[in-house]
């Protein structure tokens, strides 16, 4: 059994992480499969945004502490590196990322599902860091993205109290994009990457970018690297054919 399947089909690549028998715990197999599966998403052109599901009733239950090589320092860091390496290819992912949570999502499962571009969420959704309580702390983002995705209290009020967040507080408070019916989780999170997918990649990938290092710039800085990423997109065959297609679109509206 596969710990990850990926596929792809529309330009999308879809990520599933498949150990629902273990609520899909992260092990290493699981960590180097999303790693893997990113890797192959990142040098496909023929992918154009990815989408992070999982199996069974739960997104993702944090590490699977049932692993023998989890219980003293030097394992974890030795045994875990893997599983961090493959959530940092995903939080590093330079093409955009919808990330569909469904049940219980602890620990490495919210790493996982802030490091996405859109997180849609289901009712059922349930989201914690208990890592304080284990004697560690989120280790693989779960700190340094939270922080910029919700702000400071919240942060803390998640990873120092291990306090679990229920789908509408999350959703009020910026954890995740959109709260669905469970049932509609699948169908509402392939839409949302088949607009991703049909917009021109390139201008996709740059306004990522963009996004990202406003937080690491001054914004005198984050403007001039603005006028660059739209100096070099004005140049694209897709942005020409873009235009020509809102043009064409104009003018039958107008009849003229």
């Amino acid at each position: 059994m596969v710990a990850v399947k990926y596929s792809v089909a529309d330009r999308i690549a879809r990520i599933t992480l498949a150990r629902p028998e273990a609520l899909n715990a992260t092990n290493r197999e699981l960590g180097e499969g999303v790693g893997t599966s990113v890797t192959q998403a990142v040098a496909d052109p023929d992918v154009h945004v990815v989408l992070l599901d999982a199996e069974g009733r739960a997104f993702c239950a944090g590490a699977d502490l049932k692993d023998a090589n989890t219980h003293n320092a030097h394992d974890i860091i030795v045994h875990m590196a893997p599983s961090r390496s493959g959530l940092d290819l995903l939080g590093g992912c330079t093409k955009p990322v919808v990330a569909a949570v469904q049940g219980y999502c602890v620990g490495a499962g919210v790493e996982m599902a802030i490091s996405a571009d859109v997180t849609i969420a289901a009712e059922d959704a349930i989201f914690f860091l208990p890592q304080v309580k284990l004697g560690i702390l989120p280790g693989a983002g779960g700190v340094s993205r939270l922080v910029r995705r919700i702000g400071e209290p919240w942060a803390a009020r998640m990873a120092l109290l291990g306090e679990r967040i229920d789908a509408q507080t999350a959703l009020r408070i910026g954890l995740v994009t959109e709260v669905v019916a469970r049932d509609a989780l699948e169908t509402r999170s392939r839409e949302i990457a088949a607009v991703l997918a049909d917009v021109p990649p390139a201008a996709v990938q740059l306004t990522k970018e963009s996004i990202n290092q406003s937080y690491d710039v001054p914004l005198s800085a984050g403007l001039m690297a603005d006028k660059y990423r739209l100096f070099v997109l004005s140049g694209t065959p897709e942005k020409e054919a873009s235009h020509a297609a809102f043009r064409n679109r104009d003018a039958a509206a107008t009849g003229s």
